[in-house]
């Protein structure tokens, strides 16, 4: 008897388990690198109460290429795969083909969440009408910024969206600050670790060295601290012993002066960024990352590194990063537009913490 339940047991398991994989999910993204970074609690919390066995995130390739394997996106397609500029036209214009592409490209799908297009628009009048050609779809369409006066953290505006909306939702919602307190949200894997130390060994950072990893820059550049504050900054880790890398992605590559670069290359070595994926490799092995309201410090924040982030005109309260080791600063104008003695001093004390822990 007892061997008849464990089988039944055994068969009830598997059943539900096909029945999860064969859920499916598909997000939306098309915002720069932190808006894809934000987005995966979002994921989480769509996988567990909505059961999904897979979800794939739709967006710009370069900025999730390295999310699969290590976060709970299970695979990426990129925008210009599909013809979604054609969801954009009226409604009473829009037509569907037989075996047309984009019938094929939402196929499958049993939740689709948008942050591209506005609720009520054409956009998302048109996608739902092409989802549910193949399969009973629901979609729900998130604004990706908050009104200007929202004061709780993006993740809760974003969930709270999706509970309004969806009848399958469970009311009892995780808050930000849960969020924050976890590990992890994206994993390095034990290949990101050998990686990141064979980018330090070859700008000859000592073997067991864990630098702090300093990127002056944004994809804004109002949320840049200004430059001679992070040279001050440099200085003041580098005269405590500690090792210094300086982390310069395509922005700051073309917004950058060759003066500015070889002034932060006589203080400690620069990495110029070419890959999420390398960009990833190297924090895994970073004792601190140190930076401005990014992409990157999305990133770092996620993956678990010591993190101290500078912000200025935005609101470390709606935007700060996520991760179990992140420390913010949100300075006045004075002291991010302008160089400051303090605010470096601030932010120096913060990473050496971190770097001697």
């Amino acid at each position: 008897m007892a061997k008849e339940t464990d089988i039944l047991k055994m068969l009830s398991t598997a059943e539900a388990n096909a029945g999860r994989l064969s859920n499916r999910a598909l997000i939306i993204q098309p915002g720069a690198i932190g808006d894809c970074v934000l987005t995966l609690p979002v994921a989480e919390f769509i996988g567990k109460k909505f059961k999904i066995g897979t979800i794939t995130m739709l967006g710009r390739s370069q900025y999730m290429l390295y999310l699969p394997t290590r976060s709970c996106i299970d695979s990426i397609r990129d925008l210009d795969s599909i013809d979604l500029h054609r969801l954009f036209i009226p409604s009473k214009d829009f037509e569907l083909q037989d075996n047309d592409s984009l019938i094929t490209a939402f196929a499958g799908f049993q939740h689709i969440f948008t942050f591209l297009g506005n609720p009520g628009s054409d956009f998302e009048h048109n996608l739902i009408f092409t989802a549910n050609c193949s399969n009973a779809v629901e979609v729900t369409t998130l604004s990706p910024k908050p009104p200007s006066n929202y004061k709780n953290h993006i993740i809760n505006f974003y969930i709270d969206t999706i509970v309004n909306s969806c009848s399958e939702y469970i009311k009892r919602k995780p808050s930000a600050a849960s969020f924050a307190a976890r590990k992890k949200i994206i994993k390095p894997l034990r290949s990101d670790a050998a990686a990141g130390r064979t980018i330090l060994d070859s700008i000859g950072i000592k073997k067991n060295s864990k630098p702090a990893v300093i990127h002056p820059g944004s994809g804004g550049i109002k949320k840049c601290w200004n430059i001679e504050n992070f040279y001050l900054l440099a200085e003041e880790l580098l005269d405590a012993g500690e090792s210094v890398v300086f982390l310069i992605g395509p922005a700051e590559q073309e917004r950058f002066s060759r003066k500015i670069i070889d002034r932060l290359s006589l203080l400690a070595p620069v990495i110029f960024e070419f890959s999420l994926s390398r960009t990833f490799q190297l924090l895994s092995c970073c004792g601190c990352f140190i930076g401005n309201d990014s992409g990157i410090a999305h990133i770092a924040g996620a993956s678990g590194a010591s993190t101290v982030v500078c912000f200025g005109p935005t609101d470390p309260a709606v935007y700060s990063p996520l991760g179990p080791k992140v420390k913010t600063f949100h300075f006045d104008d004075g002291d991010f537009s302008h160089p400051s003695g303090q605010a470096v001093e601030q932010i120096s004390r913060a990473a050496l913490k971190f770097l001697s822990s």
